[in-house]
């Protein structure tokens, strides 16, 4: 599917591209055309100016003369005096330009000005649709005669010229065409490759959780077939297993929907005004008892200054320190001390709050990959059964909350040995 995408993406952008160069190529085309077309009007006007010119202060006219300054000119020269056609046998007249001679029976036949030489002498003879010819009549009286001429000049060259051009052109296009598709190819390969990685990571994470589904749903239906054979006295202990595992599938899909509505932008924060020191005297005495059943030294660390209220939702902020406690009483051995802090932060504008323990701390390798989903740290067999329960979901739910906040979210090792988690907070939505 994915090269399918890739490929209709590709003809659609090469598509689009290619009619852009190409009416930009037109464009181009017809103003050298025109800038050529002018060209050729101009040195034809000129060069048929100095003939005539000259023409006119010769007193002797010979064929010979008339000749070499056709040929220096590169115009077809014809005179008329009173009428009648001076050197009418020479070869260019009948052979040169024949298709041409029309011009010269009927001067007006066929022929229309120049829009941009109205008021001068030379005149386009138009045969058909394009212009074929450039024509320049003009009359004078010398020695009581009246000399009439009329230098004719051919588009055939231009046209040549116009032909070579638009070879190139075309040569032009089609390798600019080979080289879009390329372009192209490779821009909807960088262009798709997010979907790509997030398919990947979407397959990883339905993968990832059917896993850890997997596993208590077996341990439930397995006590749940064992206490239908069990006596009545026994069966407290599997109902006792079957809830124990049904509670860590609810607090797992919990989990799964809070990130779920992070991913689609839906995570509703209910922000107020809150005293976070108050709030963390709360989490401190809730978590007194379970600290104490785990064998942990659990502190607190208040400022002595008041701090100011800070805007965030109470209960998502409340989660978060609830998600690092845990870890820190989950993965550090008994003995150990867990500390909660709070302290203003940077600039007067910020809060921090920590959560700091002295266990084995996290290898810097790992660090960057604690807030991956599903993603847990390996520890030795002495943290193994109390990490049961855990499904490396916390910190990513926590990451997401604190983004929903614009703060920050950070891990460090402790000055003393152990993890230091740090949540920064704006005072300010």
């Amino acid at each position: 599917m994915y090269q399918n995408v890739r490929l209709r993406l590709t003809r659609l952008f090469t598509a689009v591209l290619s009619l852009l160069l190409a009416v930009l190529l037109c464009v181009c085309f017809y103003f050298s055309v025109r800038q050529q077309f002018s060209l050729q009007l101009s040195s034809f006007t000129s060069q048929s100016y100095t003939v005539y010119e000259s023409i006119s202060e010769q007193t002797v006219l010979t064929s010979q003369w008339l000749s070499s300054h056709e040929e220096n000119a590169g115009l077809r020269i014809y005179l008329w005096d009173n009428g009648v056609e001076l050197f009418h046998n020479r070869d260019h007249a009948n052979q040169l330009l024949p298709e041409y001679t029309h011009y010269l029976s009927a001067p007006d036949a066929g022929r229309t000005l120049h829009p941009q030489e109205k008021n001068a002498d030379v005149s386009v003879g138009r045969y058909g649709f394009l212009p074929e010819i450039l024509c320049y009549r003009k009359q004078l009286i010398k020695n009581d005669n009246i000399l009439q001429v009329c230098f004719l000049q051919s588009l055939k060259p231009l046209y040549t010229r116009i032909r070579s051009s638009l070879f190139l052109y075309l040569v032009l296009f089609l390798s600019s065409l080979c080289l879009l598709a390329l372009f192209c190819w490779h821009f909807t390969g960088r262009l798709l490759q997010p979907l790509l990685a997030s398919q990947e990571s979407q397959n990883r994470f339905i993968a990832s959780v059917s896993h850890e589904l997997r596993t208590p749903l077996a341990v439930i239906l397995s006590n749940a077939s064992a206490c239908e054979k069990a006596p009545p006295p026994e069966q407290k202990v599997f109902f006792q297993v079957i809830a124990r595992e049904g509670a860590q599938m609810a607090d797992m899909l919990e989990q799964l929907l809070t990130l779920s509505r992070a991913d689609s932008h839906g995570l509703i924060l209910r922000i107020e005004e809150t005293d976070l020191q108050t709030l963390l005297l709360e989490i401190y005495e809730n978590f007194l008892p379970l600290a104490a059943d785990s064998g942990h030294l659990l502190s607190i660390r208040l400022p002595d200054a008041e701090l100011p209220l800070c805007a965030c939702d109470a209960g998502r902020i409340r989660q978060v320190c609830h998600i690092f406690l845990h870890n820190a009483l989950s993965y550090t051995p008994a003995g150990s001390t867990v500390l909660l802090f709070i302290a203003e932060g940077s600039y007067e504008k910020e809060i921090s709050i920590g959560v700091q323990d002295n266990g084995p701390g996290i290898p810097d390798e790992e660090k960057g990959k604690v807030f991956d989903r599903f993603y847990r740290v390996k520890s030795d067999s002495s943290t193994a059964k109390s990490e049961k329960g855990h499904h490396g979901l916390g910190l990513a739910v926590a990451k997401e909350i604190v983004s929903a906040h614009r703060g920050t979210l950070t891990v460090a090792d402790a000055p003393a040995g152990g993890a230091l988690f740090l949540l920064t907070l704006p005072l300010e939505a």
